[in-house]
Order: C-alpha cells, then sequence, then structure tokens
C-alpha cells in the first residue's frame, strides 16, 4: 500500500529557483554581449539610413524609367540638394481638344520627400556637364526611358565618411549602389552608355 505523506515544501521551492550566483552570471553575460555589439550598433544604424535612401532612390529612377516608357513621355526626377529632397516630375496632359486652356497645361509637380534623417546629397552629376552640389539637379528620361550616365552622391551630415554613390547607367538603367566608409566617391570616370 503507497502511503500518500505531504511533501516537503522548502525542497520543493529551492528546486524551483535560481540561486543568486546564477542570476549573477547571466547578467554578467549578458553585459558582455551589449558591450561587444554595441559600438557595431552605433555604425550600423548610420548605415541603415542611408541604404535606405539610396534603395528609395533607386527604386525612384527605375520607376520613372518604367513609366516613361510606358506612357512614352519625359519624365523627370529632381533632387533638391541643398534641402535633401527629391520629388517626381510629370510632363503636362495633352490637349485633347482646341477649346482647352493652355494655362492649365503644366507639369504636375509632386510633393518634395526628404531623405532620411541626418542623410544628405553631396553632389550629383556626370563627368562631362559637372557635378551640381547646390540647387534643384534634374534627372530627365526620355520617352524611351533613357537618360545619360549620371552618379548621385549621399552622405551623413554627422559623419562625412560614410558616402554612399548610386551610378545610374543611361541606356540599359541599371542602378548601382557603391558605399564607402572612408569618405570617397567612386564615380565612374568615363561616361559609356548614355553620353548624349
Amino acid at each position: 500500500m503507497i502511503e500518500n505523506r505531504p511533501r516537503d515544501c522548502a525542497h520543493g521551492a529551492a528546486a524551483a529557483g535560481f540561486t543568486i550566483i546564477e542570476v549573477m552570471v547571466v547578467v554578467l553575460i549578458i553585459g558582455l554581449i551589449v558591450a561587444m555589439i554595441a559600438p557595431n550598433l552605433r555604425a550600423f544604424v548610420p548605415a541603415a539610413r542611408i541604404e535606405a535612401s539610396a534603395k528609395v532612390i533607386v527604386a525612384n529612377v527605375d520607376h520613372m524609367r518604367s513609366e516613361a516608357r510606358i506612357q512614352g513621355k519625359c519624365l523627370k526626377l529632381e533632387f533638391d540638394l541643398d534641402h535633401a529632397m527629391w520629388r517626381r516630375v510629370f510632363p503636362p496632359e495633352e490637349r485633347l481638344t482646341t477649346d482647352q486652356d493652355v494655362d492649365p497645361l503644366e507639369p504636375k509637380y509632386e510633393d518634395w520627400n526628404a531623405l532620411e534623417e541626418d542623410v544628405q546629397i553631396a553632389n550629383a552629376g556626370n563627368p562631362l556637364e559637372g557635378r551640381a552640389t547646390k540647387g534643384v539637379f534634374p534627372l530627365v528620361f526620355d520617352a524611351d526611358g533613357c537618360t545619360g550616365d549620371q552618379s548621385i552622391v549621399l552622405r551623413l551630415k554627422s559623419d562625412q565618411t560614410m558616402m554612399w554613390t548610386i551610378n545610374i547607367r543611361g541606356l540599359t538603367g541599371r542602378c548601382e549602389i557603391v558605399p564607402d566608409y572612408e569618405g570617397h566617391e567612386h564615380i565612374p570616370e568615363d561616361v559609356g552608355e548614355g553620353s548624349f
């Protein structure tokens, strides 16, 4: 016959908990991991901001190139180099009848979009026509979706050594993002595909 005896409450509670030494060891290990990762996180967050801005620009270059081909019209991306902003510009709608006023037939300017916080446009342009550092830089796509070879250089305001260069090939539309952590621009010296 099995005898029902009450359990020892003190013994069961001690087996279920952690000792103070176990807790201190876990806290020490977590502290060491955070100490090793924290310096890398500070470098990663700014890099993520500049990379996100570069990817947004590349996505809009692809979109405008595609729209220019589909619509058979010249489209434009504008970059405000002074305020780190960009916008899309669509051509005016065509006149359908002779009664329409010419006045409302103006290009459609979308609202300006800001780049990520702390990201600025260092310069834009190509080796043939020069590089703009101030004002509004237009990136124009013809009715076939082609443009000249162009480069747009992004950098961080807080860390001028972080520079991302976006190289846009005019005819193929291939965009390449080249990151650099030492403050160097990676602009092609020759203009090949879209030198018009």
